[in-house]
């Protein structure tokens, strides 16, 4: 008799078909993760099949472990979607959430969304009733984030008795300071000034979406010791805005990454964990003699995923105590504040070289380069306000976790305030009305909760598919090319020569010239290398041709075709002949080194022309030739002319010994 009980449907979570992705890109076939994780091969077959759907889906799923959201036509649906952006700004900002309040903000989006639509949504009701919450607490599947039954401020207590426990973890460890690190996410509106003053007053009068509200999210930590920071990274609403363009993102200084939501989710922490932090740490164990036995401390963040600790064996993941982020957590304690102070100080910096460099009203040119500045100028300064991080502040920051480890010398605040000073000074000088209690309130305003117009800006921009300042990068963009590093050293060149010409201060433009002269000199690396390449590439080329081949493709290649000596061929055209004698003598410039005659005396025929005069050998020379000269001279020689300037089985004999000579410099 069949068995008549029908199996009940098994959800899986975004979680879990990344885990079976990671997987099957491991090796493991599709038939054992079915094994391992508990679903039918088939089941794990579907998830393979729509990779890259889901993936895109995991990357920017908010919250970790969001399944699917019926889509439904409603002011409840929308309600719905912007109501799980609140819940997890709230999580990335530490904030516990119970039912009473998510039932208040709900109740509170609805009626927002209902004035919005006017007319055409009068009749819309919704009460956000227990039955409700439960029914949305399982479609957004938020059992993994923390819904408390009160709203708990932070744990005094726990926070007294963990360090104690930690201090336990890092005997038994055997840890240094140098192997103990801290990470911990902070959000940033990287384009917001304080708000006396006159840009922020303007763009406040604005409609539309507000450029002061553009948010990225870093991910900043370091070791106990501060001899490392690690590198930023760095989330984004885009993954190609237009400013990056011309840049490889992996050689950013910051690890880029993008999202939606431009929000850490599990999936890109677990990315940053094994493609960036295990590779930096590793190396940097390894430079210093120290082993690759790491421990690492993270809050409790619905973004930081409890199999961290799986993923590497050298490095164990400890999870701090809930509620007590604000009271240990060494990146909270000044690093985080530290950091955003000098982002403003640095930018401010920034706007006081672009008023010195430009003509005009102050305000005029301190508005023109507020609209320029993008987030190549965001990256730039994140990186120059992170490098502005002393090590003894970020050694500091481990005093209330790790007391045992950190001597009782001064703390950050000290530095809070030298930095707030500096920067209430430098809005002096760009006119700005600005005290240090804007720049607190500046700072303070990075961490606020999104409030529900900011919620209905941000889903009205994406629904609209918004991409000002966003390009998508259909080809390559133009690289380091020879034109374009030669113009650049001609442009260097001429500016090293105004130094010499008008400073009467010999030695100082010598330092100055020499100091550029080293610091481009990787460039000028660079351009020989891609000359050389060029040169040999193209004699190779000529050479595997066959002779027929040779003859066919006289005019499209670089050098004429070989023919016999009573017919030369001639040398394809261009705008200016070069005559014979004056091939000769570039020849001898080409070919001449020392006192001594450096042409052998039997393979190489005269130089003549139907109209030349009698064949003359090269002779010797006195002058050394240097290997910029015999490259022009080279270049010079072999440009296609007009005339025919050379009998054709001389060149190719001149091309081998003038390439040959040019590999010897």
């Amino acid at each position: 008799m069949a068995d008549s009980t029908k199996k009940s449907r098994k959800s899986i979570t975004l979680d879990m078909k990344a885990k079976m992705i990671k997987l099957y890109d491991e090796g493991v076939t599709q038939a054992e993760i079915g094994r391992r994780l508990g679903y039918t091969q088939t089941t794990v077959n579907t998830v393979i099949k729509n990779r890259e759907k889901l993936l895109a889906e995991i990357k920017s799923a908010t919250p970790v472990n969001t399944t699917t959201i019926r889509k439904r036509d409603s002011i409840v649906a929308d309600m719905e979607r912007l109501l799980i952006l609140w819940i997890e700004n709230q999580t990335t900002r530490h904030v516990p959430v119970n039912q009473a309040i998510i039932q208040t903000e709900a109740l509170s989006l609805f009626n927002d969304l209902k004035a919005k639509k006017g007319e055409t949504a009068k009749d819309a009701e919704f009460s956000a009733s227990r039955g409700w919450f439960d029914r949305f607490k399982k479609r957004s599947n938020l059992h993994n984030i923390k819904i408390q039954g009160e709203a708990a401020a932070a744990d005094h207590k726990a926070a007294e008795s963990y360090p104690s426990e930690l201090a336990k973890i890092i005997q038994d460890g055997g840890y240094s300071m140098d192997q103990i690190f801290n990470v911990d996410e902070t959000g940033l509106f990287w384009k917001k000034m304080p708000a006396r003053t006159f840009i922020a007053i303007q763009e406040r009068s604005m409609p539309g979406y507000k450029p002061a509200k553009d948010r990225i999210t870093l991910l900043l930590g370091g070791n106990a010791s501060g001899t490392l920071k690690l590198k930023p990274l760095l989330i984004y609403r885009w993954e190609n805005p237009r400013a990056l363009k011309n840049y490889v993102k992996t050689r950013l200084p910051v690890h880029w990454r993008a999202n939606k939501n431009a929000w850490v989710t599990a999936a890109l922490f677990e990315d940053w964990f094994d493609t960036c932090f295990v590779k930096e740490v590793k190396a940097y164990c390894k430079d210093n003699n120290i082993p690759f036995h790491i421990l690492l401390l993270v809050d409790n963040a619905p973004g930081h995923p409890r199999t961290l600790d799986e993923l590497n064996p050298n490095i164990r993941v400890q999870f701090l105590p809930s509620n007590t982020t604000s009271l240990l957590q060494p990146m909270d304690q000044c690093v985080i504040a530290a950091f955003k102070l000098n982002y403003l100080k640095r930018t401010f910096s920034k706007c006081i070289a672009a008023i010195d460099k430009e003509e005009g009203e102050g305000k005029e040119v301190l508005s023109k380069f507020w609209k320029s500045y993008n987030i190549l100028d965001c990256i730039k300064t994140v990186r120059d306000a992170w490098n502005d991080i002393k090590e003894t502040t970020m050694k500091r920051a481990w005093k209330k976790l790790c007391p045992q480890l950190v001597d009782d010398s001064e703390g950050c605040e000290d530095h809070v305030a030298t930095v707030t000073e500096n920067i209430v000074d430098m809005a002096r000088q760009l006119e700005l009305e600005v005290e240090p209690e804007d720049v607190a309130e500046l700072l303070a305003s990075h961490t606020e909760s999104l409030s529900n117009e900011d919620l209905l800006e941000l889903e009205e921009e994406r629904e609209e598919d918004v991409q000002d300042g966003v390009e998508i990068i259909d080809h390559q963009p133009e690289g380091l090319t020879t034109k374009i590093l030669f113009e650049a050293f001609r442009h260097l060149d001429r500016a090293m020569a105004l130094f010499e010409k008008h400073d009467r201060d010999f030695e100082r433009s010598s330092k100055v010239n020499a100091s550029i002269s080293g610091a481009y000199a990787c460039y000028k690396e660079i351009y020989r290398e891609k000359k050389r390449a060029t040169l040999q590439t193209s004699i190779e080329t000529y050479f595997s041709k066959s002779p027929s081949a040779r003859r066919s493709s006289s005019t499209d290649s670089l050098f004429p075709a070989l023919t016999s000596p009573p017919c030369p061929a001639p040398i394809a055209t261009c705008s200016t002949p070069n005559s014979p004698a004056r091939k000769r003598l570039i020849f001898e410039d080409l070919t001449c080194e020392t006192e001594d005659t450096c042409i052998p005396d039997s393979p190489f025929p005269a130089l003549t022309s139907p109209s030349s005069p009698a064949p003359t050998l090269i002779s010797s020379c006195s002058t050394p030739i240097s290997p910029a000269r015999k490259r022009l001279a080279f270049e010079d020689l072999t440009s296609e002319t007009k005339d025919t300037c050379m009998p054709s089985p001389f060149l190719p004999q001149l091309i081998i010994s003038a390439a040959l000579a040019l590999q010897q410099q």
